[in-house]
C-alpha cells in the first residue's frame, strides 16, 4: 500500500517502521518503534512492520466526472456504502477494470480510511477520488444498480452511461428516478453484496468497451 502511495506522489507526513522490519524505499519522514510501540500504535490485531500517515488530496466532482469522460468510462457514484471494505473493495475493482474515477455521495464510508485502504490494497490512490452531491451529476445520464426491477445487465447499455451508482446494501438507492440495471442471481437468492455487483458491472463494461 505505501508503494500504491509513493506511486501517486502523496506527501508522507510520518513513516513508523517497526523494529526488525524494513521500508521498501528510503523516506527522510521514518521513525522506528519498538515491537511493543508498533503494537500500542496500529489498529489490527496482525499488522505488517510499516504504517504511515498521508496528505491526500481530494478531487472536486467536476474532475472526477471530467477525468471519466475523457476516458470513456461512466463516473462509479457510491451511495451510503457505509462499510469501508465494501468500498475499499470497489476502489481496488474500478482500479483493475481500469475505471479511472470515484465519487461518494454523502453517508458513504471514508475512503481513505485506514480501513477502506487496506481493502483497496493501496488502490484507491490510483483513481481520482471526490466527494459529491446528486447536484454535481445532476446532468449525467445516470444508471442505478438494483437487486431487481431493472433491465438486465446483458441489455442495458451501462457502458455508455455518464454515471453508475451504487447503493446501501440496507436501504438501497437514495433516488428513485435513476434507470435501474439488475444483475440476475439464482432463485431463493435476494441480492449480491455491494461490492460482488459492483465487480460484475464494471468487468462487463471493461469487456464491452474492449470489444
Amino acid at each position: 500500500m505505501l508503494k500504491e502511495a509513493k506511486a501517486a506522489g502523496l506527501d508522507f507526513e510520518l513513516i513508523a517502521v517497526r523494529e526488525g522490519d524494513k521500508l521498501p524505499f528510503h523516506s527522510e519522514s521514518r521513525v522506528t518503534l519498538t515491537p511493543a510501540a508498533y503494537r500500542a500504535a496500529t489498529q489490527t490485531v496482525s499488522p505488517q512492520g510499516v504504517m504511515a500517515v498521508a496528505r491526500v488530496r481530494e478531487a472536486t466532482a467536476a474532475e472526477a466526472a471530467q477525468a471519466a469522460r475523457e476516458a470513456g468510462w461512466p463516473l462509479i457514484v457510491l451511495d451510503r456504502v457505509q462499510d469501508p471494505g465494501n468500498v475499499g473493495a470497489i476502489c481496488r475493482t474500478a482500479a483493475a477494470a481500469g475505471a479511472p474515477a470515484l465519487a461518494l455521495l454523502a453517508g458513504c464510508a471514508d475512503p481513505f480510511g485506514a480501513k477502506a485502504v487496506r481493502a483497496s490494497a493501496g488502490n484507491v490512490f490510483r483513481l481520482v477520488v471526490a466527494r459529491a452531491a446528486w447536484a454535481d451529476i445532476a446532468d449525467l445520464d445516470a444508471y442505478g444498480a438494483a437487486s431487481r426491477g431493472g433491465t438486465t445487465l446483458a441489455d442495458a447499455p451501462v457502458e455508455n452511461a455518464g454515471v453508475i451508482v451504487f447503493g446501501s446494501e440496507a436501504h438501497g438507492l437514495s433516488r428513485g428516478d435513476l434507470k435501474l440495471v439488475t444483475i440476475p442471481v439464482g432463485r431463493g437468492v435476494e441480492s449480491l453484496n455491494v461490492a460482488a455487483a459492483a465487480a460484475v458491472i464494471l468487468f462487463e463494461i471493461a469487456r464491452r468497451k474492449a470489444a
